[in-house]
């Protein structure tokens, strides 16, 4: 099985879930690691930095001070805590190449995945949503990795949201890829358990984590059904989405007892 993985250029998450992927056996199967740019749709970095902002000066400084650390360690090559700093950096020490997109959709995007001839496209928090082009290039298709209990929670940052409403549990699912958001047929869902003192920043690493758990049992699905793995319907009836929280959002979930950083202090 020839699989290209698609995601985005982050570093605060996805090199720890990348390295728990690359390390399993499943590492055979990866052809390539595609980059995308951390903006969605037409953002601009300001865009990006007015959208950080709304969480607060302090959680900007802090992901600001960490964005610039962390880029320092992976230009030094450096590798700390056991971890590494960038999905590149995770990609080169297992001796995965890299291609950097701007643009998945474009001809030049489509040619580079077809280069490697996929059975199977896995994205993994990738930036831009996928045409039929870039959806048809592989033979099995295309899947995504979405954090939360599909069909409910269907859009941007669903850890922000299952906390902001007071979940107690929330999953994370694999599903197909169809030309819309987070709609395609479920191929496994696997629930995750909220923690009373749970932060945004530990729920995310935590499904981050358990998403290649997912991940891994889906790819032997695929082997085991000859690319074809039973999948269940993924409900437009039950389906609720969500964009980017506003202001209002953020000071509903502070509100609500929630941290964003640390728990019982941001």
């Amino acid at each position: 099985m020839n699989i290209v993985v698609i995601t985005t250029d982050e570093l605060f998450y996805l090199p720890v879930a990348f390295q728990k992927l690359l390390k399993s056996p499943a590492r055979k199967f990866v052809k390539r690691i595609i980059l995308l740019p951390p903006a969605v749709g037409n953002q601009n970095w300001f865009d990006i930095i007015s959208e950080q902002l709304r969480f607060g000066f302090l959680y900007f400084l802090f992901r600001g001070f960490q964005y610039i650390y962390f880029k320092i360690l992976a230009k030094m090559g450096l590798k700390m805590h056991g971890r590494f700093f960038t999905v590149q950096s995770v990609a080169e020490h297992y001796a995965i190449p890299v291609s950097y997109l701007d643009k998945i959709n474009s001809e030049q995007g489509i040619r580079i995945i077809k280069d490697e001839n996929p059975d199977l496209l896995v994205s993994v928090s990738a930036s831009q949503i996928f045409k039929k082009g870039v959806i048809s290039s592989a033979k099995w298709g295309a899947i995504n990795i979405h954090n939360s209990p599909l069909p409910l929670y269907q859009g941007l940052m669903p850890s922000f949201w299952v906390l902001c409403n007071g979940e107690n549990k929330t999953a994370t699912t694999v599903h197909y890829i169809d030309e819309h958001i987070d709609t395609g047929s479920i191929i496994l869902q696997q629930e995750v358990v909220i923690d009373k003192d749970e932060t945004l920043d530990s729920l995310i690493k935590k499904t981050k984590v358990k998403s290649i758990d997912a991940l891994l049992t889906v790819l032997r699905l695929f082997q085991d059904h000859d690319g074809n793995p039973p999948v269940k319907e993924n409900s437009k009836t039950e389906a609720t989405y969500y964009s980017f929280p506003t202001r209002d959002d953020i000071k509903k979930f502070k509100f609500s007892g929630r941290k964003l950083l640390w728990k019982n202090i941001y």
